[in-house]
């Protein structure tokens, strides 16, 4: 965790700091992080710092209209650029930009601006008020929650998206896990990266994670991947294809010769002149992400896919084929079918949109 509520002064902010330093020890460490980060945003935007008595005062004294203050607040802070620019766009800092903010034009964010997006404003006004029911359920002295949604509604998160995921085209995912150099070990641990990603649509941290003896094989000979403590909380078993699980046998196979137990790590760095010296360290988070853009850039499907666009890929193909979408949640281990809906690119799909037959008036010949 790198910045923790650290309580000072009055034992009357002491309560306070201590339900919400145990809120957050339930949290995962990436959690836990983030939601660190939005409360000491909030303490300073009301003019105090958390974990001080002053904080705790203006966290409880805080209502819908301070809440509101902070929407404006973020809405206008800067954020993370958008993937597409125009050449027209107004510089920060600029009287063009100034002028449009002061006019109220542009209040409708389509993804193109330069502040925190709508999705990044409705995080954090979701983990303060997961904060503030936790302060009121423990009595701490708060009446109304300043952040609940029917006083103050968060931005809609779905909409005005700055890098949404991009899926990957079907035939081009072959080809990019065909990439690497299966005559060194760097390139069969690449390729069986690259294979659980699109043959498993597993996230991330559920690929780094993965040990030697996650890796089993039920009796009629599938193989299948024990995921521990998935988004869901709670432990999965994740069949793999055919294709998949050869490419992962080539890579136990090094583990093994590397005298790497069940215990150990499968996904491990490399280092050295070239990557040639295998460590014992597990694979980072980032260092997957540019594995995955490497290959895919060099196999042509661009430069804006990421790791979770082979999920999105992987749960499309599915559905394309005509899984039922309850199969294809099972498989996602997604909390409802309405977010294997959201995945289901097919929506998108403007070769199947009625528009392409819209004519007016008489056919042209």
């Amino acid at each position: 965790m790198s910045r923790d509520v650290i309580i000072h002064d009055s034992a009357d902010s002491h309560r306070v700091w201590l339900r919400v330093s145990a809120f957050l020890s339930l949290k995962s460490p990436a959690t836990r992080v983030t939601y660190t980060g939005i409360l000491h945003e909030w303490c300073r935007f009301l003019g105090a710092e958390a974990g001080t008595s002053a904080g705790a005062a203006k966290m409880l004294a805080a209502t819908d209209l301070h809440a509101i203050a902070f929407r404006k607040f973020l809405e206008s802070k800067p954020g993370e650029k958008p993937r597409f620019q125009s050449s027209s766009t107004p510089r920060s800092g600029s009287r063009e930009l100034a002028m449009n903010q002061s006019s109220g034009r542009g209040k409708k964010k389509d993804g193109l601006e330069s502040t925190q997006s709508n999705a990044t404003i409705h995080k954090k006004f979701a983990a303060l008020r997961r904060m503030y029911r936790m302060l009121i359920a423990s009595n701490c002295g708060i009446a109304e929650n300043p952040f609940e949604a029917d006083k103050v509604p968060p931005p809609p998160k779905d909409a005005g998206r700055k890098r949404p995921t991009q899926m990957i085209d079907f035939d081009l995912v072959m080809e990019i896990i065909s990439l690497p150099d299966l005559s060194t070990p760097k390139g069969r641990r690449d390729r069986a990266i690259l294979a659980l990603l699109f043959g498993a649509g597993l996230r991330r941290s559920e690929v780094v994670t993965l040990r030697l003896g996650d890796v089993r094989r039920t009796s009629s000979g599938t193989t299948y991947l024990y995921l521990r403590h998935t988004k869901a909380k709670r432990d999965a078993e994740q069949a793999i294809p055919d294709w998949a699980a050869e490419s992962l046998k080539a890579l136990i196979d090094d583990r093994r010769e590397q005298k790497a137990s069940d215990g150990d790590y499968l996904f491990v760095g490399f280092t050295g002149r070239a990557g040639k010296s295998v460590t014992d360290r597990p694979m980072s988070d980032t260092g997957l992400y540019l594995l995955f853009k490497q290959y895919c850039m060099a196999a042509g499907a661009g430069m804006y896919v990421t790791p979770h666009s082979a999920r999105a890929t992987a749960i499309t193909k599915l559905l394309s084929d005509g899984v039922p979408h309850r199969v294809v949640q099972e498989f996602s281990r997604h909390a409802s079918i309405q977010m294997v809906e959201w995945y289901d690119k097919r929506r998108f799909d403007v070769e199947q949109s009625p528009a392409k037959g819209l004519v007016y008036g008489k056919k042209k010949p």
